[in-house]
């Protein structure tokens, strides 16, 4: 039902990137949504549902990790491991498609340039890309992001040019201006938490695939 509705699921939640708040002032948008539970009672089944959101970047991921190598740089340390301690266990949004991956690993031996198998011929994931989503990629030297899929065991590479993190990093939370106009979209009482269920359900009743179901 929710591929129906568009909706995209991260972790227990399901959220939707047509109804996102924009931010522009801070690089963000947030993705409105719900948490849907099933809760067992001694008189039966209860359905607790509950608003959520979730904040995505919208600069690209490319330029977090930029920043990531500057800063080890200075310092230092181990650039590579301050990327990958960073970033893997995160979730990111591909700005062709808005679909949500789970980032298991940054393969640094890889880059857009190299190539894969499609249908027996070699391609390049940086022709790959923009053969399928006409999208052009300018760093021919970034890592890849790895996700594997928990039930097929299959991986999937993506270019971090084209993705978006999600969540807060602790720099955005220290960010008083960002948190505030946050909290205006977050941090909704009890009557705008209702009304937004209410706008779930009249979304359910009018998608015509929900109505298959």
């Amino acid at each position: 039902m929710m591929r129906g509705l568009q909706f995209e699921t991260i972790g227990p939640k399901s959220f939707n990137p047509a109804k996102a708040h924009s931010l522009d002032a801070h690089n963000v948008k947030v993705w409105p949504g719900f948490d849907a539970r099933l809760i067992m009672k001694e008189r039966g089944a209860l359905l607790n549902v509950d608003v959520a959101f979730r904040v995505v970047r919208t600069d690209s991921l490319l330029n977090y990790i930029s920043q990531l190598r500057d800063k080890a740089e200075q310092k230092g340390g181990d650039w590579q491991e301050a990327i990958q301690s960073a970033i893997a266990g995160s979730t990111v949004v591909t700005r062709y498609n808005q679909k949500a991956y789970r980032v298991d690993r940054l393969d640094f031996s890889m880059s857009p340039e190299t190539t894969f198998d499609k249908n027996g011929t070699q391609i390049s994931y940086k022709e790959y890309y923009k053969t399928r989503y006409n999208e052009d990629v300018t760093d021919p030297n970034q890592p890849l992001l790895i996700n594997k899929d928990r039930k097929t065991g299959n991986e999937v590479a993506l270019i971090p040019e084209l993705c978006q993190l999600t969540g807060l990093t602790d720099a955005m939370r220290a960010d008083f201006r960002l948190m505030k106009d946050l909290a205006q979209i977050v941090h909704t009482n009890a009557d705008k938490k209702v009304q937004e269920c209410k706008n779930l359900f009249s979304t359910f009743a009018a998608n015509e695939k929900c109505k298959e179901k």
